[in-house]
């Protein structure tokens, strides 16, 4: 009996063994590793890691020499948001910069299209933030273009592609760059005339002095003939004016409907017909203005036109025309929805375009032209 009850616990361990240890014939089966196919795995990603991709604080140089996607090359301020990031790609902390200069030439201002392999598009775009406050760098870009606006120590520069309008936490990618030092340009020693130099200056002064002494003393007032033939400025016709702007028109138009067909400097685009640019093609065609300027340089980049020039006012550097309805600002290529051929007018808006600085009041602008939509 003893026996038998030896022999079953020896059994019954023998068993016990079998299943606890690992790989023994009454253990259980691993589980199962699911794994997809080898030709329908999920490929990575060729783009870079999304969010924040570059922290630091960065020291800027007087002048920097950036290249556009043209080719071209130009050399502009280091202490602005383009200048500071081609010092931080030169440090090697991003591999490239993609620059657009459409609006160079007409704005001075340099775009920012692309950082390292992420670029604007599918709705995304990228902005920039100094110390909180988004520059807009097309609507004003004689103050706020990005490789024109002055940069100070202690600045923090935000850079970000998504949604202008939504939140950096949902942005595809940012960058935050302090200012440290900014180097300036040393002035260049000013040079004293010698004593022989400043000798000759004044007797070549006193002879122009005697030779406009003898012409005035050898002219009576009868005989003193006019310094041109063009009728003096203060005797020329006054223009149309309002608490000091230049009236171009003012009126009311119909609210137009359709599209029509606007030409620009790089060719002609369909558009709607009830927009900024669409109202003024309409007073183009009656005659109500003579001449009107639209580029095309921006539709790269937001499928946006730029009002240019009404009648003799161009753009000139310090001076554009901008588009208030309703009295409200369109910051048009800024925004897509607010660009002059997108912008959709309704009967009862009052659309006013003003050639001057859009960062201050618009009854600080040189020219107005304001039209009420029946």
């Amino acid at each position: 009996m003893r026996k038998n009850q030896v022999l079953c616990s020896i059994i019954s361990l023998l068993l016990l063994l079998m299943v606890c240890i690992p790989g023994g014939v009454l253990a259980e089966e691993p589980d199962e590793i699911i794994s997809e196919p080898e030709g329908t795995q999920t490929p990575v990603p060729s783009e870079p890691i999304l969010g924040l991709i570059y922290n630091g604080t960065v020291d800027v140089q007087s002048s920097i020499s950036v290249t556009a996607d043209s080719g071209v090359s130009y050399t502009i301020p280091g202490n602005t948001p383009i200048g500071v990031l081609v010092t931080v790609m030169n440090a090697g902390a991003i591999e490239k910069l993609s620059i657009g200069d459409e609006l160079m030439e007409k704005k001075g201002t340099l775009l920012l299209y692309g950082i390292g392999n992420l670029s604007s598009g599918n709705g995304n775009g990228w902005f920039v933030k100094v110390n909180g406050e988004r520059l807009e760098d097309v609507v004003l870009a004689e103050t706020m273009g990005l490789s024109r606006y002055a940069l100070k120590e202690g600045d923090v520069v935000l850079y970000t592609l998504g949604d202008p309008k939504g939140m950096v936490s949902e942005s595809k990618a940012y960058l935050t760059v302090t200012i440290g030092r900014v180097n300036e340009a040393e002035p260049e020693p000013v040079q004293e005339p010698s004593a022989g130099n400043s000798t000759e200056e004044t007797d070549e002064s006193a002879e122009i002095t005697d030779t406009n002494t003898d012409t005035y003393t050898g002219q009576s007032d009868e005989e003193e003939e006019p310094l041109s033939d063009e009728t003096p400025e203060d005797q020329k016709p006054e223009k149309t004016t309002s608490g000091g702007q230049e009236v171009l028109y003012t009126g009311s138009l119909s609210l137009p409907s359709g599209t029509i067909t606007i030409e620009t400097t790089g060719g002609d685009y369909d558009i709607n017909a009830a927009t900024p640019l669409g109202i003024l093609h309409k007073l183009l065609e009656d005659d109500k203005i003579s001449d009107l300027t639209v580029s095309d340089k921006a539709m790269k980049k937001g499928g946006i036109l730029i009002l240019e020039g009404i009648n003799d006012y161009q753009f000139t550097g310090d001076k554009t025309w901008f588009v208030l309805v309703n009295n409200v600002l369109l910051k048009d290529y800024l925004y897509d929805e607010e660009g002059l051929n997108v912008y959709t007018i309704k009967a009862g808006d009052e659309v006013g375009y003003y050639f001057g600085e859009p960062s201050e009041p618009a009854s600080a602008a040189q020219v107005k032209l304001v039209i009420t939509i029946e």
